[in-house]
C-alpha cells in the first residue's frame, strides 16, 4: 500500500502525462524491431498503463479495478518482449486490449461528467488516441487468427516474432480512425472491412459530438 500511495503522489490527477505517454507510442511506434527500441516502446507503454489507472476514475474501486487488469497485464507486455511466443503474444494483446476497453470507458464517464476545464479537453484527446490504439489491437487479432487478412506492406513472417505487422496496423488504425484513407494497407476480409467502417464512424462521431461540444462549452465559459 505505502508504494501504491507512492505512485499515487508522484501521478498528478490530470490528463498531461497520458496523454504525453499516448503521444510518444505513437511518434516512436515499434517500427524498429531492435531489442532496444522495442524496450523504450515498452516503457513508454507501460507509462501509459500506469497513468492510465490513476487517471481512470474518482473512485477507488475504479482505480482497484484498473490495478487489477493493468498489473497482469504489465507483465505480459514485458514477458512478450523477451520470450517470444504466439501463446504469449496473444495474452499480450488480449490484455492490452482488455485494459483499453476499459480505460476509456472509464475516462470518457469522467469526461463527459466531469467539469468543463483546459485539461478535460486534454483526456477527450486521450480517449480518442486510445480508440485508435485498441483497433490496432483488434486488427492484429484477426491478422494473428487468419493471415492475409489485410494486404500489409511487407511478406508475411511469423506475426508473434516481428513488430513490422502492429506497426504497420497501428498506423493503419489511426489512418482508418482519421479518414485519411491512403489505401496502402486495406483489409481483405469482410470482418476487417466491418472494424474499419466502424472505427471510422466512432471516429467521426466522437470528433463531431464529443469533442466539438466540450470545446464549444469551454470556449463559451471562456468568453463569459
Amino acid at each position: 500500500m505505502k508504494v501504491l500511495l507512492y505512485l499515487k503522489q508522484l501521478i498528478t490527477q490530470d490528463f498531461n502525462q497520458l496523454l504525453l505517454f499516448l503521444l510518444l507510442l505513437i511518434i516512436f511506434h515499434p517500427y524498429d524491431t531492435g531489442l532496444q527500441y522495442l524496450t523504450l516502446w515498452h516503457l513508454f507503454f507501460s507509462g501509459v498503463l500506469l497513468t492510465a489507472i490513476f487517471n481512470c476514475s474518482h473512485t477507488n474501486r475504479i482505480k482497484i479495478i484498473g490495478l487489477i487488469i493493468g498489473i497482469p497485464t504489465f507483465f505480459i507486455i514485458w514477458t512478450s518482449l523477451f520470450v517470444p511466443s504466439e501463446q504469449i503474444f496473444l495474452l499480450s494483446q488480449i490484455a492490452t486490449f482488455i485494459f483499453l476497453i476499459f480505460s476509456i470507458f472509464s475516462l470518457l464517464h469522467r469526461v463527459i461528467l466531469g467539469k468543463i476545464t483546459a485539461d478535460l479537453i486534454r483526456g477527450t484527446v486521450c480517449v480518442y488516441l486510445m480508440i485508435g490504439f485498441a483497433f490496432s489491437i483488434l486488427y492484429s487479432l484477426l491478422e494473428f487468427a487468419k493471415t492475409g487478412a489485410f494486404h500489409l506492406e511487407h511478406p508475411h513472417t511469423p506475426f508473434f516474432a516481428t513488430s513490422i505487422y502492429p506497426s504497420e496496423l497501428l498506423y493503419f488504425s489511426f489512418v482508418t480512425l482519421l479518414a485519411m484513407g491512403y489505401g496502402d494497407i486495406t483489409p481483405t476480409e469482410n470482418i476487417g472491412q466491418t472494424m474499419a467502417v466502424l472505427e471510422g464512424l466512432i471516429g467521426q462521431f466522437y470528433l463531431a459530438v464529443i469533442v466539438a461540444k466540450i470545446v464549444t462549452i469551454y470556449s463559451r465559459k471562456k468568453n463569459i
